[in-house]
């Protein structure tokens, strides 16, 4: 029986990876071509999505680690 809280946590933190990866895609697509102002806010952005990233992986592991719900055929979970 799958946890259906397991399942939301793993789904935010597939979501938080999604974001944080293309987010780091743009930002090599435009250092060097960008101005100072648009470099910075997409430096800020990656902060900000690494903050969020790490906050779905601690709440996806903690879940893990107090409930023992990890199952089996999962092949996503935290860094």
């Amino acid at each position: 029986m799958r946890c259906a809280q397991r399942v939301r946590l793993q789904k935010n933190y597939t979501t938080a990876r999604a974001v944080l990866d293309a987010a780091q895609a743009q930002y090599q697509q435009r250092v060097g071509i960008c101005p100072k102002s648009e470099f910075e806010m997409l430096r800020d952005e990656l902060v900000r999505l690494s903050d969020e990233l790490e906050h779905a992986r601690a709440a996806l592991g903690a879940h893990i680690g107090e409930h023992c719900c990890m199952v089996q055929s999962s092949t996503v979970g935290p860094d």
